[in-house]
């Protein structure tokens, strides 16, 4: 995992810790001013020990609601300024929850009144708390350099709106590392304090410093050939990309929309696993399943151990820099089924069908895919996950790359012992294309 994405999961936990005290603590608040300041209490109220017991499940439902609204979402979301609004509506919906909750299982009475003041109880704190977590937000990733370094295409008004837009709000956290302008005519130097670092024609070269997260195309009129240009590029770099829109594209687009102060901006929908409580969620199953599969496989491997170095010369284990998870390399493990030191000779080269340097042995491993069981250890260690796409050698990701269309998207996950392609049965027979 890296550290943009440790540091949005510890964001994501202090915001839900710090949500669930102050909700809690706001239900409580409801009650003393409902009855223990000015306004008039009928008899035959339940006390407050009622009301403790039944805040617990109340708090969690609410904080349930919050995280329907998106509120625990740390995926740079440019929709900061809605955040209240989307706390307001959590807010209510987990009330209603509440409510239905006590009116089926019709063992708590609770005060109308109550649920009204824990409203603005409830909302105000938690409203105060998230926009000083999201100024401690911004000064935390720029001290830490883990800010979103943001390229601008474009040198027009909608530009530099942005760039004016982007520099009034530190809680995207972006930081502008420069600026493309669509041709060499009339070049600026710069555009309101930031560097034009090249033309159009020129952003591929820029791209590939590898020191670019994000692109924004601030040009509507731009040709499609060209923008399609540069989301190839992108992709390939494993670089976010967002445009400013036409009306068209707007109308007839099925992407995400967000705006920064009412300039739309238009990509791509997140993933799933861009959610940090999805991601921990997916963590936690395979550290579960890796650990549980290591030691149900562990005389498997062993016996396949043995029958490895004796019918080879060589290691049983084999090891191989694979490229993972945002193109970074880690050594997988698997059980060795070529003979020693099969590519000495060739250098790298894709195993095809009847390979001449896959043993015996090796043939009957991968028949029943049991050289993959070491890679359970992969999982456990963070390096894998149990379902993903399957790791490629960084020397063929290079070639694949630039001739398949969004094959760099594979690497937006983790890696996977099995995956989509396997379980649909294409595999080693299958091109690579497909």
């Amino acid at each position: 995992m890296t550290s943009r994405r440790k540091s949005n999961l510890l964001i994501s936990a202090l915001l839900l810790v710090g949500d669930g005290v102050l909700v809690f603590f706001g239900l409580y608040l409801a009650y003393l001013v409902r009855f223990k300041t000015f306004f008039p209490v009928p008899k035959g109220l339940p006390g407050l020990a009622p009301y403790l017991q039944v805040y617990p499940l109340a708090t969690i439902v609410i904080l349930l609601s919050f995280k329907s609204f998106g509120l625990y979402r740390r995926q740079w979301s440019l929709l900061t300024s809605s955040e209240p609004l989307r706390v307001v509506k959590g807010a209510l919906s987990g009330f209603w929850g509440v409510i239905i909750l006590s009116f089926v299982s019709k063992h708590f009475e609770y005060s109308t009144g109550v649920v009204m003041l824990a409203a603005p109880c409830i909302v105000i704190p938690v409203t105060v708390f998230r926009t000083a977590m999201r100024r401690f937000e911004a000064w935390y990733f720029a001290r830490a350099g883990l800010t979103r370094k943001l390229l601008i295409v474009g040198t027009g008004s909608k530009a530099r709106k942005l760039i004016t837009s982007i520099k009034d709000a530190p809680q995207l956290c972006y930081e502008i590392v420069g600026v493309i302008s669509v041709s060499t005519e009339s070049r600026m130097k710069e555009v309101l304090g930031y560097p034009v670092v090249g033309t159009l024609d020129e952003i591929s070269d820029f791209l590939r410093k590898d020191f670019v997260d994000e692109v924004i195309l601030c040009i509507p009129s731009l040709d499609h050939e060209r923008k399609s240009k540069v989301i190839v590029q992108c992709e390939k770099e494993l670089i976010d990309f967002r445009l400013v829109p036409d009306m068209y594209e707007i109308l007839t687009a099925s992407l995400e929309v967000v705006s920064i102060d009412g300039i739309p901006l238009m990509g791509l929908k997140p993933l799933p696993l861009d959610n940090p409580w999805n991601r921990l969620t997916k963590r936690l199953m395979d550290v579960v399943g890796s650990s549980v599969g290591l030691v149900l496989t562990a005389p498997v491997v062993l016996l396949a151990a043995i029958l490895v170095k004796r019918t080879s010369r060589g290691p049983a284990f084999f090891r191989q820099e694979r490229c993972g998870e945002d193109r970074r390399s880690f050594t997988l493990y698997k059980l060795r089924t070529m003979t020693n030191n099969a590519e000495v000779q060739t250098g790298p080269v894709m195993t095809a069908k009847n390979d001449s340097r896959v043993t015996p042995a090796g043939a009957f491993l991968r028949k029943y895919n049991l050289d993959e069981l070491p890679q359970l250890y992969n999982v456990l260690r963070g390096d894998m996950s149990l379902v993903g796409p399957r790791p490629e050698r960084p020397f063929f990701v290079e070639q694949f790359k630039n001739g398949i269309p969004r094959y760099m998207s594979r690497h937006l996950v983790k890696s996977g012992v099995t995956g989509w392609a396997q379980v649909h049965g294409l595999r080693q027979n299958t091109s690579f294309e497909e």
